[in-house]
């Protein structure tokens, strides 16, 4: 099968969690040859920790966001606190095209591999490093994650309903993602250039600043009336109804969105809401915006006493924005979804046969691969040192005997 890379570029990730995962994975999906390097004894924390089962059930191999985020990849590790291990580093550096990072600033100069040490080794590499808020500033020293990102970038402050003051960030730390699909876009543009120059290029992203943008019309907002914005929850600044309301059913809702009188009305028509229709207070959107409790309560007594799927048939036929709020089975179980067949049936040791979600693009001509699974701790050790650094087994043996390299984590063999 025909891919975007065909094998013919070599991805160094050295990066955890999420954000630089996601790099990386997509990349495997594109068919470039990645690397996962991780340490024995500092693995990716998105692993997991030894505490979570006997060492006889392998938890680190048993999370499911590393499982999925680390899909496609090669698996090997490296003892980089060794200069023995930094030496191998610097082999593999040499013959691959890029290197993705999201330490803490200063942590690859305190490896002896700032970049201008990487390109020395091989010009041609692009390295991207995605620190939370920055290689420089008054803040670029502290450490970040998806959900204190957020709080940085403002989308925390504008999280909560409109009647509660409870701040809350989002379940899915939207900073990572975000900063992961930047991460992709900036090395798909140094790639490019490479092709061009011949160069390489150090990338730095701050994750905080890819997220900035989802919070604009807030700034703007600020700017032109001098007031903080406060959360709104599901409401929208001009559009109403427009939320979440629960349906007929344990655990049952439905969201809706009208962006115009006329969506209002056919909304009412479907309903049979000829009561609403015809109060002066919601005949138009600025009525309706003005008397939005009221709105809300009312809709929600009438939805709360049908089907949640009959009314979101009724209102998507009668063209309104319409969707059922779908639980997380919901969403596997989805016809739509299931019909694009875009969850992957994937098996993989220790866990078994898992569904994991597809690749998005849709791309016939050379087709993603989302089917492979991630990598076992070090689980290509052998195999990677082989093929790229043509070393003989007695040397990667040597390498093991000194635990510069490794399959299990280093506190398991420190207690055997």
């Amino acid at each position: 099968m025909k891919t975007i890379f065909d094998g013919k570029l070599r991805v160094l990730d050295l990066s955890m969690g999420w954000a630089g995962p996601l790099v990386g994975l997509m990349f495997a999906e594109m068919g470039a040859e990645v690397i996962k390097v991780e340490d024995t004894q500092h693995f990716d924390w998105w692993r997991g920790s030894l505490s979570m089962a006997a060492p006889e059930m392998q938890p680190i191999e048993r999370a499911s966001v590393f499982n999925t985020a680390n899909r496609g990849k090669r698996g090997i590790t490296l003892d980089l606190a060794s200069p023995r291990g930094i030496e191998v580093l610097k082999r593999l550096i040499k013959v691959s095209d890029v290197l993705i990072e999201n330490y803490s600033p200063r942590v690859m100069e305190k490896l002896g591999l700032p970049y201008s040490a990487v390109r020395a080794i091989n010009p041609r590499m692009i390295m991207i490093s995605m620190p939370s808020f920055g290689s420089d500033g008054p803040e670029c020293e502290a450490r970040g994650y998806g959900n204190t990102v957020e709080a940085m970038a403002g989308v925390t402050g504008l999280m909560g309903y409109h009647d509660g003051e409870q701040r809350y960030t989002l379940s899915n730390a939207l900073g990572d993602p975000v900063g992961g699909l930047h991460g992709v876009f900036a090395l798909l543009a140094a790639l490019h250039e490479r092709r061009r120059t011949g160069r390489g290029q150090w990338v730095e992203l701050a994750q905080v600043e890819a997220l900035i943008p989802f919070v604009t019309r807030s700034m703007l907002e600020y700017q032109f009336t001098g007031m903080v914005p406060r959360p709104r929850g599901n409401r929208h600044p001009e559009h109403a109804p427009h939320g979440i309301y629960r349906a007929a059913g344990d655990e049952s809702w439905i969201a809706i969105a009208c962006e115009s009188d006329q969506q209002w009305k056919n909304l009412a028509a479907a309903l049979s809401l000829d009561n609403l229709l015809n109060d002066d207070r919601f005949a138009v959107a600025a009525n309706r915006k003005a008397n939005e409790d009221a709105l809300d309560a009312s809709l929600s007594r009438a939805i709360a006493e049908m089907n949640a799927d009959e009314c979101v048939e009724r209102l998507r036929t009668a063209g309104v924005l319409a969707a059922p709020v779908n639980s997380a089975p919901a969403v596997m179980g989805d016809p739509q979804l299931q019909s694009r067949d875009y969850f992957v049936a994937i098996d993989r040791a220790v866990v078994g046969t898992h569904l994991y979600p597809g690749a998005v693009a849709n791309l016939p001509e050379t087709p993603l691969r989302d089917d492979v699974p991630a990598p076992l701790l070090g689980e290509h050790n052998r195999e990677v040192f082989r093929e790229v650094l043509a070393m003989s087994d007695a040397e990667i043996a040597e390498l093991e005997a000194s635990g510069i390299i490794g399959s299990s984590p280093r506190q398991y063999r420190a207690a055997s």
